[in-house]
């Protein structure tokens, strides 16, 4: 379904230019179409139907450090903070952990299609690690007949469940194919890794035939790729330790965009004062593609506004949705959105882009800038904006200073946790208002498919997402250190699904794995305890037949301080059916009960005239969100909030979509793990 929208007259004064470009990028699409492997950087090109590639990429995941000698100078000459390899922060100098030592990491850029091929190998001195693809579903590409082949749900990248952890040394190669088009990233999925750097952008884009926004804007351009992100002055795991183990707190220290910014805070320091913003450069008269990643780990949705610029949201989570201008967007974890602007002929200079903290990045007000810079197109530009340069390699644009820049500028926006004035999409711990968009007030221009419009699913699980105020024994002592003889600041709550926290098998599901552990879930509870009152722990997962239609009612009940929880699901998006917080006023709380009575009682409305559908998506606190599937990938697939505290602490179960017969084997030669305990005794 194509959205109308009118082309600019700047585009159209360069259209020339940018077909003459575009014959040069097809020519190229077709010499090397039918070239068995092709290097990943050279599959960021024009997406033209027919044109398939396999992109071979290469990932070195290293230990690291910002501000590394790599970076020379930086920030007193700030030319020397765009060196290869120099990756700034907020000019806290801290180790991190990088692919290929950038961060964000490398960009997979590649078409509709496309198979990807990235060889991951572990470079880090000790600890296992996976990679994760966020919202590249696994499925199979579909044959010349329409028939979908088998997918590759051993290559979603979690240990325990699709694979084991690739060891120190050790190098993993990931195969899968790309029928998910639109803005996505990758992150690893061990531990506290996403936290220290190990992230990066997927952009699947298709052919304009394809594509339904192709008439809404003028450029989509690689480095107008947006990534921001909480960000913290100590590894993520010494942040969890601290918080769990001694009562420490889990806020940020501060916010990045594209992997530096100037920490914005009244006690930073004289260098990181001098961090140059990220900048993203459009020209007057032309319509742009924004594509907007957060990868942040903590409770710390952002609220993304340009100065005097109105958005145009196009998609979210790589689905289309009918245009929405706004002023203001909140992007909670593991979300992405895409967005246009439009750089006006009256404009010029420069224009903040402002990247607002909410809930936890709101306690230390985190927040960061980066810059909107207007600048004249000239004709060699076009070249460059394009996803290559011909014979144009030499080429390099006068760079202007920040300090110059900043001179005829107004100051920057002060931080604060009130939304721009107009329309916000997606607002923070809200019900839905004219002015404050809930996501389930968005519409696809597709359809519900029939078989979902139903009033009942083949199944409904009520999901209650809690912070619960229990004795755990990861955390505490029955002996000498038992929770509810604590302080009130020591009492860390424990994250849970109804109840329940997850524990991983020694051997991942899809290899066999989980036959010895106990496995449980709402319906289906650890039988000795009273899991209301008492921690309990499992496999936590539910069986659902290939091709059942499956609701989940998310509930945030909201017992314990603002938490809202941004859920992820693997393999799959859903169709946002609702979402609402009742009882909409601070500290808001409802529990499980009520909500399955509301919903008993006809008071849970659910849409199905054209709803969103997405992969992530976040409960109010207080509230619930209505999502509903199809189960028609076949494998092991995680649900879990993708905030890192959460989910290393138990907050995820595991959807198992159809037999082990339905399921994709292996291959013969995929890594193994499992536990050892010999049989001497």
């Amino acid at each position: 379904m194509a959205i109308s929208c009118q082309f600019s007259a700047v585009a159209a004064v360069t259209m020339i230019a940018l077909v003459l470009a575009a014959a040069i990028a097809t020519l190229t699409s077709v010499i090397t179409a039918h070239e068995p492997l092709t290097p990943g950087r050279n599959c960021n090109r024009k997406c033209v139907y027919g044109d398939t590639r396999i992109c071979h990429f290469h990932f070195d995941v290293h230990a690291y450090q910002t501000l590394s000698r790599a970076c020379y100078d930086c920030p007193r000459n700030t030319t020397d903070c765009h060196r290869p390899e120099c990756i700034p922060g907020d000019g806290f100098k801290r180790r991190i952990l990088v692919v290929n030592k950038q961060m964000p990491g490398p960009p997979i850029q590649v078409c509709q299609g496309d198979r990807v091929v990235v060889d991951v190998k572990n470079l880090m001195y000790s600890g296992g690690l996976t990679v994760h693809w966020h919202g590249i579903t696994m499925e199979g590409p579909r044959s010349s007949r329409g028939r979908k082949k088998s997918g590759t749900p051993h290559m979603d990248g979690v240990p325990a469940i699709t694979q084991c952890p690739i060891h120190s040394g050790a190098t993993f190669r990931y195969s899968f194919y790309t029928p998910d088009a639109g803005t996505h990233f990758y992150h690893a999925h061990t531990g506290f890794q996403r936290g220290d750097g190990v992230f990066g952008p997927i952009i699947v884009r298709q052919p304009p035939s394809r594509n339904p926004y192709h008439d809404c804007y003028d450029h989509d351009l690689p480095e107008h790729v947006i990534m921001f992100h909480d960000w913290l002055h100590i590894p993520t795991e010494d942040k969890f330790v601290l918080r769990h183990h001694g009562g420490g707190d889990d806020f940020p220290d501060s916010m990045l965009v594209n992997g530096r910014g100037p920490r914005q805070h009244p006690n930073a320091s004289s260098i990181s004062e001098l961090i140059p913003y990220t900048r993203f450069k459009v020209t007057p008269g032309n319509r742009y593609r924004l594509r907007l990643i957060n990868p942040a780990i903590l409770n710390c949705p952002i609220v993304v506004s340009i100065d005097e610029h109105i958005f145009t949201i196009i998609a979210s989570d790589g689905n289309p949705i009918i245009p929405v201008n706004a002023t203001s967007l909140v992007v909670y974890p593991g979300e992405r959105w895409d967005v246009v602007i439009s750089a006006d002929n009256s404009k010029s200079g420069a224009f903040w882009m402002s990247f607002m903290g909410g809930v936890d990045c709101a306690v230390t007000e985190a927040h960061q800038f980066a810059l909107l810079e207007y600048e004249e197109l000239g004709f060699t530009q076009v070249f460059e904006e394009l996803s290559f340069t011909p014979n144009i390699s030499n080429y390099r644009q006068e760079h202007r200073s920040d300090h110059t820049l900043l001179l005829n500028m107004p100051p920057k926006p002060k931080f604060t946790e009130v939304p721009p004035p107009g329309v916000q999409v997606n607002s923070i711990n809200s019900a839905c208002y004219n002015d404050l968009i809930c996501v389930a007030d968005l519409r696809s221009p597709e359809p519900l498919p029939r078989d979902l419009r139903k009033e009942e699913a083949n199944f409904t699980f009520y999901l209650a997402f809690e912070m619960n105020r229990i004795h755990n024994p990861h955390f505490y002592s029955r002996m000498y250190y038992d929770f509810h003889s604590m302080m009130e600041d020591q009492q860390i709550p424990t994250p849970q699904i109804n109840n329940l926290s997850y524990v991983a098998p020694a051997t991942p599901l899809i290899l066999g794995g989980g036959k010895r552990e106990r496995v449980c879930n709402a319906e289906s509870h650890p039988s000795t305890k009273n899991c209301q009152d008492e921690y309990c722990e499992c496999l936590h997962m539910y069986k659902i037949p290939l091709g059942s239609t499956v609701e989940m009612v998310l509930i945030d009940e909201g017992q314990f301080g603002d938490e809202n929880h941004p859920i992820h699901l693997h393999g799959q998006s859903f169709w946002v059916l609702g979402q609402d917080r009742p009882n909409d006023v601070v500290d808001a709380s409802i529990t499980r009960d009520q909500v399955i009575e509301m919903d008993r009682t006809g008071q849970l409305h659910r849409n199905f005239d054209h709803p969103v559908y997405k992969d992530t998506v976040t409960i109010p606190d207080g509230g619930y969100s209505i999502v509903r599937f199809r189960a028609s990938n076949p494998g092991y697939w995680l649900l879990h909030c993708h905030l890192i505290f959460h989910s290393v602490a138990g907050m995820e179960l595991v959807f198992k979509v159809g037999d082990d017969d339905d399921i994709p084997s292996v291959p013969s030669d995929f890594p193994w793990c499992g536990d050892y305990k010999g049989d001497e005794f």
